[in-house]
């Protein structure tokens, strides 16, 4: 399961299917994990200094911004050739600019992947409803209870963070919703902010991971 689809899980509510954040920050939080699993597997890259590559509307990209790798392959994947097929259309641009878009676009394909997973069942809205929505109920828990239970282990038990972990929990972090997603938390919040801060701490400010929480930051002005 790709990282943006953890967060997904972790940022709605099982049992009423609607999100736990608004959801301006919750296209952070999966395009966030998107990109960032782009990165970990190499398919997007920092831009160097004094390296000329071109963006998608034919002008120089700036050095420290992301572009696609072509010379690296993965495994296809709708999460991330939906987030590559979005983002190819926008390299060169602020990620700040990037992000919301990226989010809001990866919905339908996020959704329709659990479902076939079988993890999340679609529910229409009542006709009684005053303000109609879909929800996604779940219906198989247990990949997303074995994160919680990882991410726990790590924030308030000195357990060593996988790299999954490192970024759901830088990710969570940089939006400000780690005790939202685990309200399991909330008994040792101030522990928990803190390991959570420790374990970003890993993650390299010059990469591609770095610089997504660096624009998700600015974009939330460093909620915690």
């Amino acid at each position: 399961m790709q990282l943006a689809e953890e967060l997904l899980l972790l940022l709605t509510d099982d049992e009423t299917g609607r999100m736990s954040v608004p959801e301006r920050v919750l296209d952070l939080a999966v395009a966030g994990g998107a990109l960032s699993e782009l990165g970990a597997i190499e398919r997007v890259r920092v831009v160097d200094e004094d390296e000329h590559v071109v963006g998608s509307l034919g002008e120089p990209i700036q050095a420290g911004r992301l572009v696609i790798d072509d010379e690296m392959t993965h495994d296809a994947d709708p999460v991330l050739d939906g987030a590559l097929e979005t983002f190819r259309g926008m390299q060169g641009r602020k990620l700040s600019n990037v992000l919301p878009i990226m989010g809001r676009s990866l919905y339908p394909v996020l959704h329709r992947d659990l479902e076939a997973k079988g993890v999340l069942r679609r529910e229409a809205p009542t006709r009684q409803s005053m303000i109609p929505s879909t929800t996604w109920v779940a219906v198989d828990s247990s990949h997303e209870d074995s994160v919680r239970t990882h991410l726990a282990d790590v924030l308030l038990h000195d357990a060593e963070p996988d790299d999954r972990a490192r970024h759901l929990i830088g990710l969570l972090h940089a939006i400000g919703a780690l005790t939202v997603a685990m309200p399991e938390l909330e008994d040792d919040r101030e522990r928990a902010l803190q390991t959570a801060l420790e374990v970003r701490s890993l993650t390299d400010v010059h990469g591609p991971c770095g610089r997504v929480l660096a624009a998700i930051d600015e974009l939330t002005k460093g909620r915690a």
